[in-house]
């Protein structure tokens, strides 16, 4: 009698192993949404506040080599100045503060040699992002981690 009751406990999810809730910390900030409606979501608030030049940037490309690429090409084309950088972070972020999720995949890492000054691209619309120097080369050569983290903070669309 009790194995039946262990077993129907179990088969009604009393001991199921839920899975951790997407875009936290318990899920290592995985997405919530599909990268697609993702990417449309990004572009739309691009298009909107961002010049055409910097539209290649407002893809959620979290691959870090792919990433690094495509804004130095974007930037090398000067279609894109580095001064709309902090608008299309905005966009990214879906004016979210990701300092968290960019913190936990190691974006104010010491090794990194800047602090935590890079965290400001996680929340450009609370720190904002200001006039950048070359400390902040460090953190635009991890521009992938910005978007990987606004990605994650998508909820629902």
């Amino acid at each position: 009698m009790v194995l039946v009751v262990i077993l129907l406990l179990t088969i009604g999810g009393t001991f199921s192993y839920a899975k951790p809730e997407c875009g936290t910390l318990e899920s290592d900030y995985a997405s919530c949404v599909e990268k697609d409606k993702a990417d449309r979501l990004f572009q739309n608030c691009c298009k909107m506040y961002a010049p055409e030049g910097c539209l290649p940037l407002c893809e959620y490309v979290t691959d870090e080599v792919t990433s690094r690429s495509l804004i130095i090409e974007v930037l090398k084309s000067k279609k894109c100045s580095l001064k709309h950088l902090s608008t299309v972070l905005f966009c990214a972020s879906q004016n979210q503060d990701n300092r968290k999720c960019c913190e936990h995949l190691k974006l104010a890492d010491p090794t990194l040699g800047v602090g935590k000054r890079c965290l400001r691209f996680c929340d450009p619309s609370g720190e904002g992002i200001g006039a950048l120097s070359k400390s902040d080369l460090t953190c635009i050569y991890n521009f992938n981690i910005p978007l990987y983290c606004g990605m994650a903070s998508i909820r629902e669309y």
